[in-house]
């Protein structure tokens, strides 16, 4: 069996299994099958361990980034995976794979955009490791980060009856890029700088996700960085409930529409099945959906309920009454 067979969750669900290894036991709360691994070594807090890859051509192209929206963008892809378990970050961790006919100055840029990201949301970059490649760069970033034990996150506490909540705009990260694959970095830039940086310098929502789990009204939250059209339904796999979403209900920013116009696409569709919007996707009681909104406004972010947690499949509801299956996003290896 090939690996585009399988898809990366079913990777991954083979691995465990062939080896045995574990997802919870002493010292490891939490396993594989969420944002981050969660472990407890005795210090009060739970200590927040995530890891994640980018490679020249799947996940990025040198000629449609510059090398500091490059490392910022490989430290904000791994915070926002912090912020999705309610934590903060702590140290950051990066292992760098470049050609050796690169210029210095490549580097330097790269690891500004690195630093600069780390340090906005209170992290520190404090290690890794360098390596000569023959073909196509490689960035891995390695987040340590730290969240009380009541106000840990997980995908799996969602309940029937539950409101879904997002932060901020769905679909600006894929229109971003669809737009620099279509006009260039120069042309895109000038026309939709805002959805080009959606795209290149995303923001984490670490300040919106403490707001919202001290309040002690969340059941369930992750991050969208594979877009809401394969995000909802891992959440709701693991917590063994449905969805459904109203497509009139997604936040879509006046600049997608524009953006969809020009790129001969729909705005919805994009916002349902885009990814790396790094926004916040929750699960919260309906009695706590005025509380959690006022909190996470008040960090400046907007939140939009844009549906329900159900029993059943999940699924995504037009104006029109039609229901579709939610589907989207980006998969590894397929």
């Amino acid at each position: 069996m090939r690996l585009s067979d399988l898809g990366e969750e079913a990777l991954l669900d083979h691995v465990f299994d062939k080896f045995h290894l574990p997802k919870s036991g002493p010292g490891l709360v939490v396993g594989v099958g969420d944002d981050a691994a969660i472990l407890d070594l005795g210090s009060g807090k739970l200590t927040i361990v995530t890891t994640d890859m980018m490679v020249e051509g799947p996940h990025f192209r040198l000629d449609l980034t510059t090398p500091y929206h490059l490392g910022w963008k490989a430290v904000a892809a791994n915070i926002s995976d912090v912020a999705a378990m309610g934590g903060l970050p702590t140290w950051t961790f990066a292992s760098i794979g470049l050609k050796p006919d690169m210029d210095l100055e490549f580097a330097d840029e790269l690891f500004e955009g690195m630093t600069e990201c780390a340090e906005k949301f209170l992290s520190k970059l404090v290690g890794g490791d360098t390596n000569a490649v023959e073909a196509n760069s490689v960035i891995s970033v390695t987040q340590l980060g730290e969240v009380e034990k009541d106000r840990l996150a997980l995908r799996s506490g969602a309940r029937i009856g539950d409101r879904i909540l997002v932060t901020g705009w769905l679909g600006n990260s894929i229109g971003g890029l669809y737009l620099l694959l279509k006009l260039g970095l120069d042309e895109a830039a000038q026309q939709f700088g805002w959805l080009v940086d959606a795209h290149l310098m995303p923001m984490p929502r670490v300040w919106e996700a403490r707001a919202a789990v001290e309040t002690g009204g969340v059941h369930a939250m992750m991050d969208l960085s594979d877009g809401l059209g394969r995000d909802l339904p891992k959440l709701c796999k693991v917590s063994g409930v449905g969805a459904l979403v109203y497509a009139d209900r997604l936040p879509v920013s006046e600049d997608l529409r524009r953006a969809a116009e020009v790129l001969g696409a729909d705005a919805v569709d994009l916002a349902a099945g885009g990814g790396e919007d790094f926004e916040l996707l929750m699960a919260v009681p309906p009695d706590d959906v005025a509380k959690i909104t006022r909190a996470v406004k008040e960090t400046g972010t907007s939140i939009t309920e844009i549906g329900e947690i159900v029993e059943g499949p999940v699924e995504i509801a037009y104006p029109d009454g039609t229901h579709k299956p939610l589907k989207g996003g980006w998969e590894h290896f397929k």
